[in-house]
């Protein structure tokens, strides 16, 4: 399945009073990540999909589990794997590196939804598009998994 990975440099901003990061950054970074990641094949997860009509990929699932801070102006490698692929949501991975130091990991849950512009009468779930779905799974030519999707079952 798809991995991505980028590198940044923890700024003044993003540390709590100690000079480690605050640990919602993380939350903030696996958002900026997921969307790096779409925009770097081309792909807007909150493009208009008709008139009227975006498409998003809202949380609707998330665990994780810090094991390390690191400080200010240290480099941190941000990977994301696409552990899951369903008909209608995916599972992502995400781990945090310094170095060979694992500082964090998480696991969320993404729903592919859709929701009627500028009104936004709520989110609809939708099929993940061909095209994404290819995107997001190039190296393999598996069924998604829909076991986890319950508008399917």
């Amino acid at each position: 399945m798809k991995t991505h990975s980028y590198t940044r440099i923890l700024q003044w901003g993003e540390c709590d009073p100690a000079g480690i990061i605050f640990f919602p950054n993380y939350l903030r970074w696996m958002a900026d990540g997921v969307d790096q990641m779409f925009l770097a094949e081309g792909i807007d997860p909150n493009a208009a999909v008709a008139p009227g009509t975006r498409s998003g990929i809202p949380i609707v699932q998330l665990s994780m589990r810090f094991l390390g801070a690191p400080r200010l102006h240290e480099t941190v490698i941000h990977q994301i794997s696409v552990e899951r692929l369903g008909g209608k949501s995916l599972t992502l991975h995400h781990r945090f590196l310094c170095g060979e130091n694992l500082l964090a990991e998480a696991d969320e849950t993404r729903v592919w939804a859709t929701f009627k512009s500028p009104e936004n009468s709520g989110l609809n779930p939708a099929r993940i598009p061909d095209r994404i779905r290819a995107m997001l799974a190039p190296e393999t030519g598996n069924p998604p998994d829909t076991t986890g999707d319950k508008e399917e079952e």
